[in-house]
Parts: structure tokens; C-alpha cells; sequence
């Protein structure tokens, strides 16, 4: 698997979730422990949430063309290490204050992101 593999994986992944947040939005909504019944603006918000989530597939998709061979462990650090990271955080704080359930879909495939880029990325060239 390449650098570009895992690219094109993650923007997957990502459509993955704008298709949920869009036609099934039970499915995101109860991975977090939230109960669209008691509250049907959560429906609203993941659809207008579902767009940066679209951006980040597009990026995610175009990155390996758009930065080239020299930058793209760059790209790999920044956006399969650290930004998922930052969700990775994200998510056990709401976890740690009872906001939110563990969803063990999102939470363990962004942990195979962040290892996964992380080795490629410090692969010897």
C-alpha cells in the first residue's frame, strides 16, 4: 500500500460518512449515543457538518496529483497523522465527559489512518 493508496482510502472513508450523515443519519447519530427522536435538528446539523467532511475526501483524493512525489509525505503527516489525530482527541474527550459514546467505526479506523500514514510516511525512501 502507497501513500496514494491511503489517500484515496481516507477520502472514502470520508464519503463514507457524508452518505450516512445524508441518507441514513441514524447510523451516525446512534454510534455517538444520540437519539435523533429527541432531537431532529441533529439531522440538520450532520448534513451542513457533511460538507467540510465532502472537502476533506475531495483534498484527500486530489492531494497525491496536486502535491507531487516530494511533498506528499508532508501532505501524509499533516492530514493522516495530525488531523486525524485531532478527531481521535476529539472524540475521547467527549467520551471522557459523557457527551458522547465511544462509535468504534470512526474512532478505530482513524487509529488505522494515523498508524498506517505514520509508517508510510517515515518509510525510507
Amino acid at each position: 500500500m502507497t501513500l496514494t493508496h491511503l489517500f484515496k482510502a481516507q477520502a472514502i472513508f470520508a464519503w463514507i460518512w457524508v452518505v450516512m450523515f445524508w441518507l441514513f443519519p441514524s447510523v451516525p447519530a446512534d454510534s455517538f449515543g444520540f437519539a435523533l427522536a429527541d432531537n431532529p435538528d441533529l439531522v440538520t446539523f450532520g448534513q451542513a457538518a457533511s460538507i467540510p467532511i465532502l472537502g476533506i475526501g475531495v483534498i484527500s483524493w486530489m492531494a497525491p496529483t496536486w502535491v507531487g512525489s516530494e511533498h506528499i509525505k508532508k501532505l501524509g503527516m499533516l492530514m493522516g497523522v495530525y488531523l486525524n489525530l485531532c478527531f481521535v482527541a476529539v472524540q475521547l474527550f467527549h467520551i471522557s465527559t459523557g457527551a458522547a459514546a465511544l462509535d468504534p467505526f470512526g474512532m478505530f479506523a482513524t487509529a488505522i489512518f494515523v498508524v498506517l500514514f505514520f509508517w508510510k510516511c517515515r518509510a525510507s525512501d
